[in-house]
């Protein structure tokens, strides 16, 4: 992976994916966490601890941030969970989910776009009193930015329940400037929480029904499809660095070019694509003039873009209506180290499966 923008990448993940309203959220960025741990700052973050948490995951484990929890499954089959409501305003997936003792309920989105298992706000760090510590000043990039690590509790999510997972947080209303790209002063829409690629790859496979709204988790059971003549199939590339990130990618047909994208069930937008590529594909989309435009990202500003909507557009073996695109230059953040980013306006009228124990996703015909 690339160690360019790697702290702005992540930064603008988890400030996109809490503020998770249709009208702001416009894409994710491919996040990646570049803290240091090594044994001195482990010691030195440990100690920010309360002495009960000095003896848990975080003090012992050599890396704080690929730590992993753990997962309780109340049986062997598979757990259907309706999409919150929410999810038909910003068109990502969304359920719901009761954290701690006091089972306060948050949307929990499943991003596959999130490269780091858990991520959430400071107010429901509050709220259920997370054991908590802040990393300030940590390098020269932060500029003074707050981040935090926070130990969660039990959160449960239909019949399955997290225990103990990592999280990182971001503290609302900072003010800063990053590359010259200024961020606003601001509060949070939501109060949510983002489970991350890591965390949804524990299980055997996850079904995303945008007809039922509903997903299913399965821990124990492989999935296999009823007839395989009515999906279609695809091989999917999940990577990871140093660090614990991870990144999930598939080659998707567009207009009869095959294009590796990294599939980000976080986001209700279209597709994201560069200059190159759209030079690729351009030929053959039926005549689409693109408008000069920006895409805006909360609490960071608008990223220069040409955009437009393509009536029909092929995609694999279906056509996308009215589908959303936006083009950005090869310098721009949003597609460092990729071809492309997809959201779920391409999917939204489809049943899709991420088979990760044998690294498939299977789409409905």
């Amino acid at each position: 992976m690339k160690n360019s923008f790697i702290f702005l990448r992540f930064l603008l993940c988890l400030i996109s994916c809490i503020e998770i309203g249709c009208s702001t959220y416009q894409g994710r960025f491919r996040p990646s966490m570049n803290i240091e741990t090594t044994k001195d700052n482990i010691d030195m973050l440990s100690n920010n601890f309360s002495n009960s948490e000095k003896n848990s995951d975080y003090s012992n484990n050599s890396d704080l941030l690929i730590s992993k929890g753990k997962l309780i499954v109340a049986n062997a089959d598979p757990c259907k969970i309706k999409y919150h409501k929410l999810n038909l305003v910003n068109r990502n997936i969304i359920i719901e989910g009761k954290l701690g003792i006091d089972e306060y309920r948050y949307p929990v989105v499943l991003d596959t776009g999130a490269s780091q298992p858990v991520v959430l706000n400071d107010t429901v760090v509050r709220q259920n009193n997370l054991p908590e510590l802040t990393i300030e000043d940590f390098d020269n990039n932060t500029i003074g930015h707050k981040l935090g690590l926070c130990k969660l509790s039990n959160l449960n999510i239909g019949e399955v329940t997290l225990e103990g997972w990592p999280g990182i947080y971001f503290k609302s209303n900072t003010e800063l400037n990053f590359f010259g790209i200024p961020i606003a002063s601001s509060t949070f829409g939501y109060d949510n929480i983002i489970l991350g690629l890591p965390l949804l790859r524990e299980f055997k496979y996850i079904t995303f029904d945008n007809i039922n709204k509903e997903t299913e988790l399965s821990f124990h059971k492989s999935f296999e499809p009823d007839n395989q003549d009515q999906w279609e199939k695809y091989f999917i590339s999940i990577e990871e660095d140093f660090h614990g990130n991870a990144f999930l990618f598939v080659y998707f047909e567009i207009a009869g070019h095959k294009v590796e994208l990294q599939l980000d069930t976080g986001s209700g937008r279209g597709l994201a694509i560069s200059e190159s590529i759209w030079k690729q594909i351009r030929t053959d989309i039926k005549a689409t003039k693109l408008r000069n435009g920006k895409d805006f990202y909360p609490y960071i500003g608008n990223l220069s873009c040409k955009k437009g909507n393509i009536s029909k557009l092929q995609f694999n073996d279906r056509i996308v209506q009215n589908a959303e695109i936006s083009v950005f230059n090869k310098d721009c953040p949003l597609l460092d180290g990729c071809d492309g980013l997809v959201g779920m306006q391409y999917f939204s009228n489809n049943i899709f499966v991420l088979d990760f124990e044998h690294d498939l996703m299977w789409i409905k015909r």
